[in-house]
């Protein structure tokens, strides 16, 4: 079954695993994937990390998740009106920017279908 997406545009950056850091903007999120909006996606299949800026609120301070993925669909600008790829999400930790806060530990999840 296929989680819920949520239409959120998150500041995000991205690499491929000992690349560059890049600037992007998340599409949608869900609970093992998101889908990162830009002109030039990597290749199917490349394996990336990702930090997504998490906003504060009165409950929670501001915060970043971490995280680790792979390459899943390409998207060009032919399909959708903003060019970019999804990514199934291998490992995730979120970490807190407000220094009175802790990090609440790291997450795998596993997408591997039997």
């Amino acid at each position: 079954m296929r989680a819920p997406r949520f239409p959120l545009q998150l500041a995000m950056r991205y690499r491929p695993l000992g690349g560059e850091w890049r600037h992007a903007t998340t599409g949608n999120v869900s609970a093992s994937g998101v889908f990162v909006q830009v002109q030039n996606p990597p290749k199917l299949n490349t394996h990336i990390e990702f930090k997504l800026a998490l906003t504060g609120t009165e409950m929670a301070g501001p915060g970043e998740v971490h995280g680790r993925g792979r390459v899943v669909r390409v998207v060009p600008t032919v399909e959708r009106p903003q060019a970019g790829f999804a990514v199934a999400i291998e490992e995730y930790d979120f970490l807190s920017t407000d220094p009175r806060r802790h990090a609440a530990g790291k997450k795998t999840i596993n997408t591997q279908t039997t």
